[in-house]
């Protein structure tokens, strides 16, 4: 299991690297719900996430000749980028392998990078079988895009500096793709705030966590389709099935429509742009899901990578 040490030091090693992204708040947004609402704002992150924060935790830690052997990750496209950027800065090689769906500003992203991206189908199994594949023949270390304790702690850093800037928190709103990005912030939520009640999103089409929490098990679904493609997943991980349950106090899901109207939100009173799957929890709290008053509330926007054509049709 993760634990706050393991968070601590790999804020250690992120220090020099990562921006400490700042939280930012909406007098608007406050009326609207009757709390005090504030966001993380990992969309200004570099590569516009979030992953980079566990990209670069997990390869800095690699042996020398793991290093030398080089990366590869299956991603979407955020955690490729953060794979990418952190492969680049330690002068690794890296190849990611990303479904044919993948936005294409995140692919060219990547490839701006300096990896190689192999092209796969939609589902899980087969963005995990051709990195299998290139494991087995090229002796390439494979970096996990969730389900792993690197990442995991990489990732909850973000609360770190959260509870570095605030000295209460009522509330954590969080999304869930594979699980990673909650399961470090979750650990270090309960940690700084022992009484904070963290909460998962996701949307409706994606609900496999929302499953999984209520029914105590991992249930994998069908490519789900919905607008934010970094819950495209269709199952969290192993390791970040065992945190959420014993972190997570709750997860709950939005529409597509909530997410839309929540990145509208955002563009026009708050002045910054966020892309889908950065939405989806300040979409629970924007449209008020939980009926909270009096809180103080703090989302996580996990990313700001949206394609100009889905960001021109939305508006």
């Amino acid at each position: 299991m993760v634990t706050i040490q393991d968070i601590e030091e790999a804020y250690a090693r992120l220090k020099p690297i990562v921006h400490k992204t700042p939280l930012l708040s909406s007098r608007t947004l406050n009326l609207r719900t009757g709390n005090e609402v504030l966001f993380k704002a990992e969309n200004v992150q570099r590569v516009g996430a979030f992953k980079i924060r566990g990209a670069y935790n997990k390869i800095s830690t690699l042996t020398k000749e793991e290093k030398a052997r080089g990366v590869v990750t299956h991603s979407s496209g955020n955690h490729a980028q953060g794979v990418a950027l952190a492969a680049q800065l330690l002068g690794v090689k890296a190849v990611v392998v990303m479904p044919k769906s993948a936005p294409r500003i995140k692919v060219d992203a990547t490839r701006g990078y300096g990896s190689e991206v192999v092209f796969c189908e939609d589902s899980s199994e087969d963005r995990e079988r051709v990195a299998n594949q290139l494991v087995q023949r090229h002796g390439f270390t494979l970096v996990p895009p969730f389900d792993d304790e690197r990442i995991i702690a990489g990732a909850g850093t973000a609360m770190l500096e959260i509870a570095r800037e605030v000295n209460s928190l009522d509330y954590f709103f969080c999304p869930i793709g594979g699980g990673g990005l909650i399961s470090g912030n979750a650990i270090a939520a309960k940690h700084y705030f022992p009484a904070i009640k963290v909460i998962g999103v996701e949307t409706e089409p994606a609900n496999d966590c929302y499953q999984t929490f209520r029914q105590k098990r991992i249930v994998r679904i069908e490519p789900p389709k919905t607008i934010a493609d970094g819950m495209r997943t269709q199952s969290i991980g192993h390791l970040n099935f065992e945190i959420i349950m014993k972190y997570v106090d709750d997860v709950i899901t939005v529409t597509d429509d909530q997410v839309i109207e929540t990145m509208k939100f955002f563009l026009e009173r708050m002045k910054i742009i966020v892309e889908p799957t950065g939405a989806v929890a300040p979409a629970a709290v924007y449209h008020n899901i939980l009926r909270i008053t009096g809180k103080r509330i703090c989302a996580m926007i996990s990313g700001g990578n949206v394609a100009s054509e889905l960001l021109k049709s939305i508006l």
